[in-house]
Parts: structure tokens; C-alpha cells; sequence
């Protein structure tokens, strides 16, 4: 029960320094309410980080760091919740460094899913909306291979993406992730 709670809050957290990490990307301007939201959620972390790492051009490492630093406490936390049934070797170590990296790509995931279906709604609801404009420039160049699903004023081109993401989410991370966890068990 511990161990979800962790990673529950470890996931809403990654999630907003991805959404920060986007939004900076896609240019919403600063005062939007759901910019303010991701800044104030995560400048507590993203800041500090930010003296240390500079940005990669319009990427902003110190969130994607952020989200490792996350994950990797995360399952720091859950490994000493654990630790009086395994030793820690380099192998655990290894592995979760790892996990890290899977989860923070599964919450990527999660922030571009979650991007992309407040993007469908929005061209139905409010087409000219600053958000929507936002996520235009954001996933634009991702759904381009698929702009013949675009009809009239409605934007399907991003179901595509979608699923891939779906199958990311249900089968490919999944399945990477227990893989790292047989190699620890196996070793």
C-alpha cells in the first residue's frame, strides 16, 4: 500500500514537470493558469536543478532530470521499504537507475497522452483557444504523417498517436520493466 502511494505521488509529480517541460516548449505564455500550475507545483525541484543544468536549447533538462531524480527516490524509497528481504548490490542499484529511466518515459507518456485528449476536446469545444494553440505547436509535428484524418474543423490526426501511446503505456513499457525486474531477480 506504501509503495503505490509512493509511486502515485511520484507519478502526479513527474507528470507536471513534463507538462512544464512541454508547455515551455509549446511557448503558452507564462500567466495561463495551467503554466502557473505546472511552474508552482514543480519549482521547488525544476529550480535548483536549473543552477546546475543549463537548457538544451528549448528543452529545459532540468525538468527531464527532476523526473529521474523523482522516479529514482521513488524506488529508492520502495527498496528500503524492502530491505529486509533483499541485499543491495550494484545489480539493485543498476536496476534502479533503470526503472527510473522506464517510469519516466511511462509518465511521459502519460503527460503527451493526457496533452493529446485535452488537445482532441479542445478543437471540438473552443478552436481558438491559447491552449489549443499551444498544443497545436506541441504535437503538430508528431501528428503531421496523419493529417488526412482531418475533417472540416475536426482534428483526428492525433488517434493515431493516441493509440501508439496506448501501446506504449499497456504493453512495451510494461513489458520492459519486468524485464528489468527479472534480471535482478535472476541474478
Amino acid at each position: 500500500m506504501l509503495s503505490k502511494l509512493i509511486f502515485l505521488c511520484a507519478d502526479a509529480l513527474a507528470i507536471l514537470c513534463w507538462g512544464r517541460l512541454l508547455l515551455q516548449w509549446g511557448n503558452l505564455p507564462f500567466l495561463h493558469p495551467l503554466a502557473q500550475f505546472c511552474i508552482k507545483g514543480t519549482n521547488w525541484l525544476v529550480r535548483p536543478l536549473r543552477k546546475v543544468l543549463p537548457p538544451l536549447g528549448r528543452w529545459d533538462s532540468s525538468c527531464i532530470i527532476a523526473v529521474i531524480i523523482i522516479y529514482y527516490l521513488a524506488t529508492l524509497l520502495n527498496l528500503l521499504s524492502e530491505l529486509s528481504r533483499i541485499n543491495v548490490d550494484m545489480r539493485i542499484v543498476t536496476a534502479n537507475v533503470l526503472l527510473s529511466m522506464l517510469l519516466a518515459l511511462k509518465s511521459l507518456c502519460y503527460a503527451l497522452f493526457l496533452g493529446l485528449f485535452v488537445r482532441v476536446f479542445l478543437s471540438f469545444s473552443t478552436p481558438y483557444s491559447i491552449l489549443l494553440q499551444t498544443l497545436q505547436r506541441i504535437y503538430g509535428p508528431l501528428t503531421r504523417p496523419f493529417n488526412f484524418l482531418r475533417i472540416g474543423n475536426y482534428d483526428f490526426s492525433a488517434t493515431i498517436l493516441l493509440i501508439v501511446l496506448y501501446l506504449c503505456l499497456e504493453w512495451c513499457l510494461p513489458a520492459a520493466i519486468n524485464q528489468v525486474s527479472v534480471w535482478v531477480l535472476t541474478g
